[in-house]
């Protein structure tokens, strides 16, 4: 009997843990992919003109946090012509802005193979980017971390990019 005692501080502590961590799945209204967040992300649109001067149309899932964020983008590609790489001319579009740190490697998720992506920018923001594409949709998930992100920081950015799940 003494250690049902012992059991009713101990839930105690741990339910107080788990109702600390406040992430919870965010659900793509396209029904695209679900992803962890630790806060509710904020809806955007914008337009941005592609190599050929057509607009790309972005929807972007952001969450604001201090000077980063976390953000999955998708830009909606279909007005630009396909030329068989649009994935790499993203990757090198990336590596010609990045200041340093510029590194690349396949990634899979879910079946689906893209690039994961890190580079720095003048000001020693540190960027992931996880590229996919899927038909004439580039999904883009994002950890922007500024100079003197903690290994918390770091390890919040890991548990949203690697949370994400293609549901198509």
């Amino acid at each position: 009997m003494r250690h049902s005692y012992l059991m009713v501080p101990l839930l105690l502590v741990c339910g107080t843990a788990m109702a600390a961590d406040r992430w919870t799945y965010f659900a793509d209204p396209a029904g695209a992919f679900t992803i962890a967040v630790p806060d509710a992300p904020v809806e955007g649109h914008s337009t941005t003109p592609g190599a050929d001067g057509k607009p790309i149309d972005m929807t972007s899932y952001a969450i604001e946090r201090g000077d980063g964020a976390l953000a999955v983008v998708i830009s909606d590609l279909s007005r630009v012509t396909d030329n068989g790489h649009l994935l790499e001319d993203g990757v090198a579009s990336i590596k010609a802005s990045a200041a340093g740190g510029f590194s690349d490697a396949p990634i899979k998720v879910d079946g689906h193979a893209g690039h994961e992506v890190h580079f720095a920018d003048k000001n020693g923001v540190k960027f992931e980017d996880r590229m996919f594409l899927f038909g004439t949709k580039l999904y883009q998930l994002m950890a922007v971390l500024p100079p003197g992100s903690n290994a918390e920081d770091a390890a919040t950015a890991q548990r949203f990019l690697g949370s994400i799940h293609f549901l198509k």
